[in-house]
């Protein structure tokens, strides 16, 4: 009578192709974690941009009356404009149109520490109160 069974040879391959899947989708775990958190960060930054946006836009005065370009930051902000967090937010204003009462808006929120990703910038142009 013939035995059945595996030879040790059998399971050592079979254990080796095993290990390689395993690796295999142990490195792909770590992409999709590493995506999510860029992602992750990068919808904070627009989320932040946009409120900071609708801030400024909002407010009744955006302009500078010297007519020259006027730069405001806040560091070291959260995702909601708190203070303690990894954000650093700088609003410019500037005139492109002349003796004009419309101001171009750049909003730029970067991201320091861990995964920095690109930084988040939005435009409008604005006459204040929210037009």
């Amino acid at each position: 009578m013939k035995e059945q069974g595996f030879t040790l040879l059998e399971v050592v391959i079979a254990t080796a192709i095993f290990a390689i899947g395993i690796l295999a989708v142990i490195g792909l775990q770590t992409q999709v974690v590493s995506g999510n958190a860029r992602s992750n960060i990068q919808t904070e930054q627009m989320l932040l941009a946009q409120a900071v946006m609708e801030r400024v836009k909002n407010a009744p005065d955006i302009f500078n009356p010297t007519g020259a370009n006027n730069v405001t930051a806040l560091n070291n902000v959260d995702s909601e404009g708190n203070a303690g967090g990894p954000y650093n937010v700088t609003v410019t204003r500037t005139n492109p149109l002349g003796g004009t009462t419309s101001r171009f808006i750049t909003v730029t929120v970067t991201k320091t520490g861990g995964f920095t990703g690109h930084d988040a910038v939005i435009r409008c142009l604005s006459h204040g109160n929210g037009i």
